[in-house]
């Protein structure tokens, strides 16, 4: 690519960058300034920096999946999904600060930030199906913030003892997924697309459900890691038997 045609693309893509991560923020601190009224200690300096490193993590993301996808409408279904990345920010800062104590609403919280992220995943394409404003871009950020979620809420779970270590698979699985991809594209090794699997949407849901319970405060560990178990178990072997296929080790 020329230096002409790189800064063409530029400044196709940096205003579009701009006004998602501006978004973004924005929504980051209006959160932040609504749960600082009910949380008398409110978030602490480690909180706010693992917040803030998340935003940061998205506002890459961002710049990589327009730069990716091209220059398209930002829909309001896209605005959508960066709030559900608003909300996965602030979760974050509970990977730090553990959960906020007491037994009142304020300790909801980390749950509550986890179902508005998970959601708002039908509301965005929903709305984009029915404004007719389904976009590469849209769909791409919709995955990655999917991703992210899943990462996120199992950390912050996983920090506060009520899912187990193993969990960590469940969330990271995407992204050594695309890892091994990129390495074996890297090693001219054959590479397969991904082949249709019924049980892929089914075990990604049950993973959410184990995460959000294991969120909530009011259910005993016990029983939100032997119900992580149960899920992680199929999960792990379900997300074995894609990467099989796409490195072409068994036929789909």
């Amino acid at each position: 690519m020329t230096d002409d045609s790189t800064l063409a693309v530029r400044r196709r893509t940096l205003p579009q960058w701009g006004r998602l991560t501006a978004g973004n923020v924005a929504t980051i601190a209006l959160a932040l300034v609504v749960l600082g009224i009910g949380w008398t200690a409110g978030p602490s300096a480690g909180f706010l920096a693992a917040v803030g490193l998340v935003a940061v993590l998205e506002s890459a993301l961002f710049l990589a999946v327009v730069g990716e996808r091209g220059r398209h409408p930002v829909t309001l279904a896209t605005w959508v999904t960066v709030a559900r990345g608003a909300a996965v920010a602030v979760l974050a800062g509970f990977a730090v600060a553990g959960p906020p104590a007491g037994t009142g609403i304020i300790s909801w919280v980390p749950a509550a930030l986890f179902a508005v992220a998970a959601a708002l995943d039908a509301i965005d394409g929903v709305l984009a199906r029915a404004t007719d404003s389904v976009t590469d871009l849209g769909a791409r950020l919709d995955i990655e913030i999917d991703a992210l979620i899943v990462l996120v809420g199992t950390i912050v779970a996983v920090v506060d003892g009520a899912l187990p270590s193993v969990f960590l698979a469940v969330g990271a699985a995407r992204y050594l997924f695309v890892a091994g991809r990129w390495w074996r594209t890297h090693r001219a090794r054959p590479v397969s697309a991904l082949p249709p699997n019924r049980f892929r949407r089914l075990l990604g849901a049950l993973a959410m459900v184990a995460i959000w319970l294991a969120l909530v405060p009011v259910l005993a560990e016990t029983v939100t890691r032997a119900f992580a178990v149960a899920v992680a178990v199929p999960f792990l072997a379900n997300f074995c038997w894609d990467w099989l296929a796409v490195s072409d080790r068994i036929e789909p």
